[in-house]
């Protein structure tokens, strides 16, 4: 099977799914629930959950995966998805307890956030907004320009 083909079944797939998956962000994490089968059959539905799940593993020639579709875009979506399975890279999830480094409001513009509200000095509290879902977010300062999440509640 070549690599364009399986490309475009899955861009094609992502864009047939986009308007649900728009849809379905205002009640949880829209996540990518997939199978990519040996022959090039991409099968692809969107479902909530309420924390990140990014999963991945093969079953009789079968690649089954898991993955949160947060992107602003379909084209953004299908490339993170894309990147993952081919091994080029891991998503960054925004997790209680993961760590940042460089300046908060530009490691959240880059995860798709548009921050609305910012203030604190050791403990940063964060109102911000992505994909018409708004959240409430605590950032422990544990250095220059290194924080941890510590909380992070939706707020809607």
């Amino acid at each position: 099977m070549a690599e364009s083909y399986l490309k475009r079944k899955l861009a094609e797939s992502i864009a047939s799914l986009w308007e649900e998956i728009s849809e379905i962000a205002g009640y949880g994490i829209p996540h990518l629930v997939g199978e990519i089968h040996s022959d090039g059959k991409v099968e692809l539905s969107a479902v909530v959950f309420n924390d990140y799940r990014l999963e991945t593993f093969v079953d009789d020639g079968v690649l089954h995966f898991i993955f949160p579709a947060e992107e602003g875009s379909p084209r953004a979506l299908f490339l993170s998805l894309w990147f993952f399975l081919t091994g080029k890279s891991a998503p960054k999830f925004l997790r209680p307890g993961e760590r940042f480094r460089g300046q908060l409001p530009t490691l959240l513009k880059r995860m798709g956030f548009e921050v609305l509200w910012m203030a604190g000095d050791s403990y940063v509290e964060v109102w911000a907004a992505k994909n018409g879902v708004r959240y409430h977010l605590t950032f422990k300062k544990i250095g220059d320009d290194e924080y941890i999440l510590a909380e992070k509640e939706r707020v809607q």
